[in-house]
């Protein structure tokens, strides 16, 4: 784990004009061409990055905002929280899940004949990013300390994308699902490459055509030697046992967006790029004609 000094020295002059021109949006959210203001975020990133480290579940949640104000999500696996709870509905559920779990602790210490018992933590060892301070380095911190301890990620999906794909697989989500789909498996990821090609909103927003923080997440982990895993019930993501291991590092991942021309919103080239991390086909799920409807699925 590096110490506070050794990451901030991560972000030499370069790496910070680089973040800033290729995040130049965020600067109507943060001024952070003042350095003060850039040096609070990277303390904030710092408090993330050692976070990641404590997380008990070693599993980070990707997928779409709105997993973070997902009851079940968070009451299940908690959020980072390293600088405060960004969403009121999200303090809301883990205020709720922490009175839940004191109860039951308190509950436990009765039946344990006084025997200290402690509750479970809601935050701060949480799998669900939630955090005050957000930047786009703080976001690229969740993949990079998680990815340094070697934790496995998971997407989540939201109710709407898990409506979809139960309407389509339901009945082979099953406790057999994780063995089945080892024999399967050419099946399996073909549903899976269907059921992005009609929600390809997860990783464009379809109103403005803005990259989605999920494609950007998905571009650091190809970098830093993940690979996805489909079964029929989760697609999650595990870095590799076999060749060199890649130091995750801010300058590996700010490149890594570049070549796509993330920062210039290329559709074609990061959908390419993610069509070929996922399903090795760099046209499984590129769009067409600005994007891909039902009836017109790539093979």
């Amino acid at each position: 784990m590096l110490s506070r000094n050794e990451f901030v020295r991560q972000f030499t002059d370069r790496l910070k004009t680089d973040y800033r021109r290729h995040n130049a949006w965020f600067a109507n959210f943060e001024d952070w061409t003042q350095e003060e203001i850039l040096t609070t975020l990277i303390n904030a990133a710092y408090k993330l990055y050692a976070a990641t480290a404590s997380n008990a579940l070693e599993l980070t949640l990707l997928g779409g905002t709105e997993i973070r104000t997902d009851s079940q999500l968070v009451r299940s696996f908690g959020v980072t929280a390293a600088n405060g709870i960004q969403d009121e509905a999200t303090r809301k559920i883990v205020r709720q899940e922490f009175l839940r779990r004191d109860a039951a602790a308190k509950q436990r210490y009765l039946l344990s004949r006084n025997r200290r018992v402690r509750a479970t933590p809601v935050t701060k060892i949480g799998s669900i990013l939630s955090e005050k301070k957000w930047s786009p380095i703080l976001n690229d911190t969740l993949i990079i300390g998680a990815a340094t301890f070697g934790q496995v990620f998971k997407l989540a999906l939201t109710q709407n994308e898990r409506a979809d794909w139960e309407a389509r697989h339901g009945k082979k989500v099953t406790r057999y699902a994780v063995l089945r789909s080892q024999f399967d498996i050419d099946e399996c990821k073909q549903a899976w490459k269907e059921f992005f090609q009609m929600n390809t909103g997860m990783f464009f927003n379809d109103d403005d055509g803005n990259p989605r923080v999920f494609a950007r997440e998905l571009i650091g982990l190809c970098a830093f030697g993940y690979r996805p895993e489909f079964s029929w019930h989760q697609l999650g993501f595990y870095r590799q046992k076999t060749g060199k291991r890649i130091t995750p590092t801010f300058r590996r991942y700010v490149d890594a967006l570049a070549e796509v021309n993330f920062q210039e919103r290329d559709r074609d080239a990061i959908m390419e790029k993610l069509g070929d991390f996922l399903f090795g086909d760099r046209k499984a799920i590129a769009f067409r004609t600005g994007m891909v409807r039902a009836g017109d699925l790539v093979s």
